[in-house]
């Protein structure tokens, strides 16, 4: 893997930027989380390192959406060059010969969602988290239609040509950034060290029903008035999509995925573009199953029982389509597989490291209750069966065989 140098780190975190009047009049439950975040903070942010490279975003992607008549203005048809940021926590163990994890995530989220399973995963990976344009330390794209899919796959694309890994790396892409795996195969992408591919409950196709409220609700940036507020709203927010609410996670994720703003109060800290182009897109067609198909390496799908996405019948199709992928059944979860808690970082890490080794998928139910072993199911075992012994020849009593 290239090396690079570390970049100190501006915080850009809730509390990193809290006045001290404001501070001062905090409640007790918002000196609480507070309290927790900071610590969170300083147990998390010595593990990692921040990175950069710029991404050219060339003009004529512009055209593409722009009316002709504007396709001359060369004040506002330009090449974009984009700084974007990405966190690299090297493996504890043998850092220079380990396997690299890169994590991409949904669209709210930027690279400091993925910090409790980087440092779980951190034991025997190397791990990058990347933040997309418009979200955590990246810079701004300058349309909503630039910031589509196909933009997208082309950054992760550059961000693995920039890292250069020469061993084995595997993509885990949560919601979005699963659909930027696919669309990275629609463009042809190939690479001789890609190892294994971890898909967060997004399936080729998207429901009707959801699709159509992504499309609208996701241009709406709700705010909260205060911190308790926030907070409670971003715990009610993650509990209704049945994700598994750990308050730790929950409050680093505020901290550092909400910003203040002036007037309204906390809200996503994101690019409001970066939105507008991803609801315009759930209103086009949405069909990536070829690229599934031909994902060139081992798949694991870890889907929510309760999803409104990974639905009981799409799981089904993705296991007819592609019989060698496994499959991890998280109970009473929707679109949020839970990797929080060190035995779910654990079983995922485990698959990621014997993907290419195991005779055939699993199946596996993971408990609620993340103290519990995921259990086993038997499944067909997918792997070439070898050849059957010739049958003996009959020999007569010299040793020799029958005429």
């Amino acid at each position: 893997m290239t090396k690079h140098n570390h970049l100190p780190d501006r915080d850009i975190s809730v509390f990193g930027n809290i006045s001290p009047a404001a501070e001062a009049a905090f409640t007790e439950k918002e000196k609480e989380i507070a309290r927790i975040a900071r610590a969170l903070n300083a147990r998390f942010l010595p593990q990692f390192e921040r990175h950069t490279f710029t991404y050219t975003h060339h003009a004529d992607n512009m055209k593409a959406y722009l009316p002709e008549g504007l396709h001359g203005d060369t004040n506002l048809v330009k090449t974009q060059e984009v700084t974007l940021s990405y966190n690299v926590w090297k493996a504890r163990n043998n850092p220079e010969t380990a396997e690299t994890i890169i994590c991409l995530g949904g669209i709210y989220n930027a690279a400091r969602r993925f910090d409790f399973f980087a440092e779980g995963a951190a034991e025997n990976f190397n791990v990058i988290a990347l933040d997309y344009p418009g979200k955590g330390h990246s810079g701004n794209l300058k349309m909503p239609n630039d910031y589509t899919l196909s933009t997208y796959a082309k950054m992760v694309t550059a961000l693995i040509d920039h890292i250069a890994p020469e061993g084995k790396f595997h993509m885990l892409g949560h919601s979005h950034g699963a659909k930027v795996i696919y669309a990275m195969v629609e463009q042809g992408f190939s690479h001789p060290h890609w190892a294994g591919t971890v898909i967060g409950d997004m399936p080729p196709e998207t429901p009707e029903g959801p699709k159509l409220r992504r499309a609208w609700r996701n241009r709406e940036r709700p705010h909260s008035p205060t911190i308790e507020a926030a907070v409670s709203r971003l715990e009610n927010f993650l509990a209704g999509h049945g994700a598994p609410v750990d308050r730790n996670f929950v409050i680093h994720d505020f901290n550092h995925g909400f910003a203040h703003f002036t007037r309204e109060g906390y809200g996503w800290a994101y690019d409001p573009n970066s939105m507008v182009g991803y609801a315009d897109e759930y209103l086009q067609p949405y069909d990536k199953w070829k690229a599934f198909e031909k994902i060139p390496t081992p798949m694991l799908l870890l889907a929510g029982e309760k999803s409104n996405t990974a639905t009981p019948d799409v799981v089904k199709r993705m296991l007819d389509v592609r019989p060698d992928m496994s499959l991890m059944m998280y109970e009473g979860v929707g679109h949020y597989p839970e990797l929080v808690t060190a035995k779910r970082i654990a079983e995922v890490c485990r698959w990621i490291k014997t993907a290419d080794s195991l005779p055939a998928p699993i199946r596996a139910t993971v408990p609620a209750d993340p103290q519990k072993d995921m259990v086993l199911h038997i499944v067909q075992d997918n792997s070439p069966q070898a050849a059957a012994p010739a049958p003996a020849q009959k020999r007569n009593g010299t040793g020799g065989p029958k005429a």
